[in-house]
């Protein structure tokens, strides 16, 4: 009965929890998605502007351009400045040659993709020479030597490119004057370009734009701001105060955004240049900035009830997800621990509670299997007790067995069975009594010449053994137990007694490293490189000589997991010639911890 009314409040602060949360969430989200909507409705609006005036100023600045040309024609290194310099500077100059300058100046006009936005393009030398291209000459009045100093900026010393807007005196049309030198020989300054551009330059770009209410639009020339309005270009009706705009960054390369402000009111504007000298801006009102309040409202409540809905579908999915299996898993761990090992794949659900439930199956196995290797074990262990009781041989008795033979071998004068019989006892004295796995190089040498003088004996002259070593104190090297004895087994059994006799030679010196390498050499049959390499294989059987399998792979895992990687055994051969093999050893004198 209390297990059940504490599950039941644990359910219900899960419950009241998830509902907290879900109100919290509701909360910070509100919130949350006012600021966001309102950064990206900001953002959104001036990357639209950005753009919107890149493409404008892209095609403007093309015109500007084609008109800029059109006047350098006239102005240096060209045809039409040639016959410019000669009709300007030349105190022989007749009408034929005004006609071909003003030719020149009609044919450069006609070519230009952008004449139809020129009003007027004078050339002059101050003096009383002109020539003039006039785009409509039904609209304006003619130009003389008298009305030409009328023009604004037509001096001599006179230089501009798109800086204000003018009103042409013969027409009465708003223009943007383009004045630059006409130079002659040596860059001397001869005369000057008068180019009068329409203000529909700029005004034809604008037509169809959407310009959004409380907006503006301005033309920079120079360093003068114009106001764009009804596809006409005047002066700015207000003074403003501009500074930079630091809550946002512009996306474009080029772009400036700046604050406008006038009259206490302030607009953020965004200016995108489109040429030197020529910027186009526009202003934002601030309800292009404000998120439309009944679009967040109905998001906000969409987003409580969502969070609502899921937090319920939540807390129902968890209450029905963890309690059942928590209450299944406590009952098969209550079996187990009564004795039932059996499996059960109902608790190995796709959850990280079934891994849970495949962990237990898997201890139940576990359990299982480990009582019935320590059954195995326990039999096993018996069954060798057995056997070694049964193969038990007194050594004492052994010992005693072979001295009394080597005695009665001294008294009846066999010194050759007296010496056998003491070698082999050494030896067998050492495989059983001795504990060392480590020994030093002398006493390995001594269990060789032991082993060697029992071979001798067998094989009489045929074989002989010879030792170098480079210092006395090499011999205080260690090395493991019975490693020589086994490749002086396999150079008498696998070389020398297939040739019927050879000679071995035993040599110990010192290598790099502070390591010490030992070599047996055989002038025996010699191996063959798969031989070399059957020696190393996995599949090498043991040697079946003094010491059950030994072998050459043994002797080389052996010093490799005593000593590290880089010590072990070599093998260099030539077929019918020799073998050599090779041990490479740390020079270690004690090593206390291993016995």
């Amino acid at each position: 009965m209390s297990s059940t009314k504490r599950r039941s409040t644990v359910k219900t602060r899960i419950i009241l929890l998830m509902a907290g949360f879900a109100l919290l969430i509701a909360t910070l989200m509100s919130y949350v998605s006012y600021e966001l909507i309102s950064y990206f409705q900001r953002k959104t609006t001036i990357q639209a502007t950005e753009f919107n005036l890149q493409l404008v100023s892209h095609i403007i600045e093309q015109d500007l351009l084609n008109l800029s040309v059109l006047a350098m024609n006239s102005s240096t290194n060209s045809s039409t400045n040639t016959l410019l310099k000669q009709y300007f500077t030349s105190p022989e100059a007749s009408p034929m040659d005004a006609v071909k300058a003003f030719n020149a100046m009609q044919e450069a006009f006609r070519v230009n993709p952008s004449n139809g936005y020129v009003r007027r393009i004078i050339v002059t030398d101050h003096d009383s020479k002109f020539l003039q291209v006039d785009n409509a000459v039904g609209t304006s009045l003619p130009l003389n030597i008298h009305n030409i100093s009328t023009l604004p900026g037509l001096t001599e010393d006179s230089y501009e490119e798109w800086e204000r807007v003018i009103a042409d005196p013969l027409s009465s049309t708003s223009t943007i004057p383009f004045v630059l030198p006409i130079y002659g020989d040596r860059s001397v300054r001869i005369g000057t370009v008068y180019l009068l551009a329409n203000v529909s330059v700029v005004t034809d770009k604008l037509r169809g734009y959407a310009l959004p209410e409380g907006a503006q639009l301005f033309l920079k020339l120079g360093n003068q701001y114009y106001s764009i309005s009804e596809g006409k270009i005047g002066p700015a009706t207000s003074e403003f105060l501009i500074s930079a705009y630091e809550q946002e960054d512009s996306s474009a390369q080029f772009t400036d955004l700046l604050l406008f402000t006038a009259d206490g009111k302030s607009q953020v504007a965004v200016s995108y240049p489109v040429r030197t000298g020529v910027t186009l801006t526009q202003t934002l009102s601030k309800q292009q900035f404000v998120p439309q309040v009944n679009i967040w409202l109905l998001m906000v409540l969409g987003v409580v009830i969502l969070v609502i809905v899921l937090s319920a579908i939540i807390t129902y999915y968890l209450t029905r997800t963890i309690s059942l299996p928590v209450e299944k898993l406590k009952k098969r761990i209550d079996k187990i621990a009564q004795g039932n090992f059996l499996i059960d794949r109902n608790i190995e659900w796709n959850s990280e509670l079934g891994d849970v439930g495949r962990g237990i199956n898997r201890l139940s196995q576990d359990m299982v299997t480990l009582m019935e290797k320590r059954l195995a074990d326990e039999k096993q262990k018996q069954d060798l007790e057995y056997q070694m009781l049964q193969s038990q041989i007194n050594p004492h008795f052994l010992y005693n067995t072979l001295n009394s033979i080597k005695w009665m071998a001294t008294l009846q004068n066999a010194t050759g069975i007296a010496e056998m019989t003491t070698s082999l006892s050494r030896l067998l004295r050492s495989i059983a009594k001795d504990p060392r796995k480590l020994v030093p190089l002398s006493d390995e040498i001594a269990l060789l010449d032991d082993y060697f003088l029992i071979q001798r004996y067998r094989y009489g002259s045929n074989i002989t053994l010879e030792k170098h070593i480079e210092e006395e104190e090499l011999l205080n090297c260690l090395i493991p137990r019975f490693t020589l004895q086994p490749l002086v087994e396999n150079a008498i059994f696998h070389g020398i007694e297939p040739k019927g006799k050879g000679d071995i030679i035993l040599s110990i010196e010192r290598c790099v490293l502070n390591d010490i390498q030992v070599s047996l050499a055989d002038n025996g049959i010699g191996m063959s490189e798969e031989s070399i390499a059957r020696v190393f294989s996995s599949g090498e059987q043991g040697a079946n000589g003094l010491l059950e399998n030994m072998g050459l792979r043994s002797v080389h895992e052996r010093l490799r997991l005593t000593f590290g990687e880089n010590y072990g055994l070599s093998i260099q051969s030539i077929p019918n010639q020799y073998t050599k093999m090779m041990l490479r050893l740390p020079f270690r004198k004690n090593l206390p911890h291993i016995s």
